[in-house]
């Protein structure tokens, strides 16, 4: 019995051995660096050391061609690229650029007779785009990146610095991603910039309205991305381009879109991940939570400064409700239509649904609001059932329509939680 029982003891442990060879192995994979396509190699092999991916860095800074100088003394590295000069100093986590004090996730070592040192931190700092794919154990750097937008494809060869935005949704995705633009529109409201926005923006050059942005200032702020507007902008298409490198949005209220071709961009695709999956986790609880009440009726109204008024078909909001699967009411389902302008009262009916949201705001006078008033005298408001039982909001227009960015996205969805009871 007791041999018997050695000898399956023996099976497991030789089966057991077996089994963990290949995680072993998987555990060895050696790092990868692809530089715009190719797979460099390196006679001390890429590591991650204190969470960071350090690398040989002489064969990379040979290849995207910068200067490199080691001072044995000082133990100091000194690699310049183009206007851009990075020294780091062997066993220290603070390097300078340009002449300025930065803190290193980890510090230049030496292994194996090579210097290893930080590769994002180096290569960002040279304007590369740098990206990790955990999957594949793989770090991808590009010199130069195609963009593809609304006007056909602009090439980047360096990540921009100096970031002009001439849209209020681009604002807030920028922000949002971490980029704080050199210039920007300013609010259609709460100008210079909405508040929720404001203390994020201060040093930024106000560009004027939207519809109309000040381009000897644009010129002045000597940008190297410009990302305007189709909708608005594509009339001086032409003549932005030839200040900085362009990008266009195809619609406004499209922020998701708008922040992917963003974070292209800018280098922030990780951080744009992070903020799409909160967003969709937080997507799929309202929607387990909302439960049959996903079948409400939601319309959205504002009322005008010319005594009309409209219900929203889509748009920024319209798009949301549309993502949380809440019904919009037949009446208003209008084929092509963002928006249906209203410019009698008889028509008040068509705004009905079981919930209204009502966005409207002033852009001056408040004459929407005289509007809103004479409108809401009619018998025919009253009996709206939205109104009748006590589920007419009024809203922040700012967050629901006016933004149309990402923060702001995530202010409405707030809001709904709120209004939703959940």
């Amino acid at each position: 019995m007791i041999k018997s029982i050695r000898t399956m003891a023996l099976c497991l442990s030789f089966l057991l051995a077996i089994v963990s060879v290949p995680f072993a192995a998987a555990a060895a994979t050696p790092l990868k660096v692809v530089l715009d396509g190719q797979q460099l190699t390196f006679d001390v092999q890429p590591q991650v050391i204190s969470g960071s991916t350090m690398i040989p860095y002489s064969m990379l800074m040979q290849k995207i061609g910068a200067s490199l100088s080691f001072d044995a003394k000082t133990q100091q590295l000194k690699v310049k690229r183009g206007k851009t000069t990075v020294e780091l100093t062997i066993g220290s986590n603070q390097a300078i650029l340009d002449g300025k004090t930065v803190k290193l996730d980890a510090k230049a070592v030496v292994k194996n007779g090579r210097t290893l040192v930080p590769l994002r931190f180096l290569g960002e700092s040279f304007g590369l785009w740098v990206n990790w794919n955990a999957g594949t154990k793989t770090v991808s750097l590009e010199t130069k990146r195609t963009i593809t937008h609304a006007k056909g494809t602009t090439t980047l060869t360096s990540v921009p610095k100096r970031v002009v935005i001439l849209f209020n949704g681009m604002v807030d995705v920028s922000l949002t991603l971490g980029v704080k633009p050199v210039g920007a529109v300013e609010s259609w409201v709460q100008t210079p910039w909405y508040h929720y926005l404001r203390a994020d923006m201060g040093g930024v050059k106000n560009l004027g309205s939207e519809l109309q942005p000040n381009i000897e200032a644009i010129v002045a702020l000597k940008p190297d991305l410009i990302i305007g507007a189709k909708t608005r902008h594509e009339k001086i298409y032409g003549q932005l381009s030839e200040i900085a490198p362009t990008l266009f949005a195809e619609q406004l209220f499209e922020w998701k879109v708008n922040m992917d071709m963003a974070a292209k961009a800018f280098n922030t695709e990780d951080k744009a991940a992070a903020f799409i999956g909160d967003w969709n986790k937080r997507v799929a609880d309202f929607k387990s939570k909302i439960g049959n009440r996903a079948n409400t009726e939601v319309s959205i109204v504002r009322f005008q400064e010319d005594s009309s008024a409209r219900f929203y078909v889509t748009g920024f909001a319209g798009t949301i409700l549309q993502e949380l699967g809440l019904k919009r009411p037949k009446a208003q389902q209008v084929e092509g239509k963002v928006v249906v302008n209203l410019a009698s009262q008889e028509q008040i009916p068509l705004m009905d649904g079981d919930i209204i949201f009502d966005i409207t705001s002033s852009h001056g006078d408040g004459e929407e609001f005289k509007s809103q008033e004479e409108w809401q005298k009619n018998p025919l408001w009253s009996n709206l059932k939205g109104v009748k039982n006590g589920k007419y909001y009024q809203v922040n227009d700012i967050t629901w329509n006016m933004s149309g960015g990402a923060t702001a996205a995530k202010m409405m969805l707030d809001d709904l939680y709120f209004y939703f009871d959940l």
